[in-house]
This record gives structure tokens, C-alpha cells and sequence, in this order.
């Protein structure tokens, strides 16, 4: 799992492209993945973004963490929806009748709806499609290439003088960080969950026990997040953060190409998506 927002150095397409194009490209889907309503237009969008995962060619465990991932967030809007769905007529089964104590009479009784999990099936790709295209993007653009694309998105000229539009670099700084904190997160939690076992902890029986035991893995897990989170800023105040308004960069960015290709490519799906919204296409409707 830790590999999933970590940032992987390869020669690809991909990773050759400008920081900027492909946050345009992920702000693009995702304003779609909310836009578009349809069930196959929904999955033909999820669909779009794995042909960019064969260019970039995971690793299998990356594969198989992102199945993981993919399949748990398509089976909870698959069962959130087949017992909460607001347009259902017929249930398939009942859980639990009006009839059982307590819980009949509060709920109402909780039914399992076909017509509901389908709804959850495709509702899900909204999710999935996003989450695919920022798992592509941060494994493709370097920390710093994303921190610059941030801060310098483009640059206006007036006056003769040139003005640089984009995050203020505490901001874009702080989402970074954010971000690479994910897979340390699961590393470090890994690393804490190992060491309890061969202390002899034990995690197998009832909720009691693993609840028991969750708190021997929190405790040191807040405690190094708050001691990498110390070292870092003490890091940053070593180096100057903000001691000089204006700041200088070692490598400039510039559209190239390949940039320009993948920018126009952008720009057309994100329009006819649009577009198919404005004409009927949008919205949530019901399966």
C-alpha cells in the first residue's frame, strides 16, 4: 500500500511531461467525474486513465494494492447503496424485518435493493476515476516539479514586468508535504505493527482484543508523525524557508511538445464532456 502515492522515477511519457499539463489534466477529470452522470459515460472516464497506467508500467504489488483499493471502494458504494438506495421500488431480500426488536422498529427494517448495488457499481467509478488520475500524477511528477507547478501555474506580463500566478509556496509546500506523509504513514505503520507482534501482542480473536490492541499502534504511530513533522520544519528553517520573498529556482519550467499534445487532449475531453453534460448527459440519475 505504500507505494500507492509515492513517486516512482522511471524515463515514461509520463514523466517527461510539464507538472502543470497533467494538473490540468487531473483538475479536468475530476470536474467530469462530478459532471457526467450516465453509467457507461462514467466508466468510459474511469477507462481514459489506464491506458497511462501501461505507459507507466507498475510494479505487480502497486497493481495489487490498487485492485485492493479499487475493490473496497466499489463493494462499500455497492452495499452503501443497495440498503440506502433513495429511488428503490422492490427489494431483492430482507436483512432485517419491521417486525425484529429494537432495530425493525428504528429502522424501519433494512432491505437489500438490486437496482441499488448496480447504482453503487457505477457511482463508484466517480470516486475511482479521480483517485486514478492523482495516484498517475504522483507517481509521475517529482515533489519539487509539483511544489514549482503549483507556485508558478503561468505568467502573465504587464507593464513590461512578468507576474507569476499560481499557490503561495507555504501552501503549495504543506499539500506536498501532506502527500508524501500517506506513504510514510502506512510504512511506519507497518514497521510499529511488526515490532508489537514480535513483542507479543496479540491481534487475533474479538473486536475487545483488536480494539485492545489498536491502542499500543496508535500511540507510537501519532508520536513519529509528530517527531518526522519536527523534523522537518526544523529542516526547513535550516535552509531559509521564507527568508527571501522572491524565490529562485534551478530548473525553470517550459512547455514543450508533448506538453502542448497532452494539453490539447485535455482541453477536448474536458469540453465534449461538458458539452454532453450541458446536453442531458449530467447529474446523478438513477439507474
Amino acid at each position: 500500500m505504500k507505494w500507492l502515492f509515492r513517486y516512482e522515477q522511471k524515463d515514461s511519457l509520463l514523466h517527461r511531461l510539464d507538472p502543470r499539463v497533467k494538473l490540468l489534466w487531473l483538475f479536468g477529470v475530476s470536474v467530469l467525474s462530478v459532471v457526467l452522470g450516465t453509467p457507461y459515460l462514467l466508466v468510459a472516464l474511469f477507462a481514459s486513465t489506464l491506458p497511462f497506467w501501461f505507459i507507466l508500467r507498475p510494479s505487480k504489488s502497486k497493481v495489487k494494492a490498487m485492485l485492493i483499493v479499487f475493490g473496497s471502494i466499489g463493494l462499500g458504494f455497492i452495499l452503501s447503496q443497495a440498503l440506502f438506495y433513495y429511488w428503490a421500488k422492490d427489494p431483492l431480500f430482507t436483512l432485517i424485518p419491521s417486525s425484529f426488536p429494537l432495530l425493525g422498529p428504528l429502522t424501519g427494517g433494512i432491505y437489500f435493493y438490486a437496482d441499488g448495488a448496480v447504482y453503487g457499481l457505477y457511482q463508484s467509478f466517480r470516486f475511482m476515476t479521480s483517485l486514478s488520475a492523482a495516484m498517475l500524477v504522483l507517481a509521475t511528477s517529482h515533489p519539487s516539479g509539483l511544489i514549482s507547478g503549483l507556485v508558478r501555474f503561468f505568467e502573465i506580463r504587464i507593464g513590461g514586468n512578468n507576474y507569476r500566478v499560481g499557490l503561495p509556496y507555504e501552501i503549495a509546500f504543506m499539500l506536498s508535504s501532506a502527500v508524501s506523509f500517506a506513504p510514510t504513514l502506512l510504512e511506519e505503520s507497518g514497521i510499529i505493527l511488526n515490532a508489537m507482534q514480535a513483542r507479543g501482542l496479540e491481534l487475533k480473536g474479538g473486536v475487545r482484543t483488536k480494539a485492545k490492541a489498536l491502542k499500543y499502534i496508535l500511540v507510537p504511530l501519532v508520536v513519529n508523525i509528530l517527531r518526522a513533522g519536527r523534523k522537518l520544519a526544523v529542516a526547513a528553517d535550516t535552509r531559509g524557508f521564507r527568508a527571501n520573498r522572491n524565490r529562485t529556482y534551478v530548473n525553470e519550467l517550459r512547455l514543450k511538445s508533448n506538453d502542448y499534445l497532452f494539453l490539447a487532449y485535455t482541453i477536448l475531453i474536458t469540453a465534449a464532456g461538458l458539452y454532453l453534460s450541458y446536453s442531458g448527459f449530467g447529474g446523478t440519475v438513477p439507474v
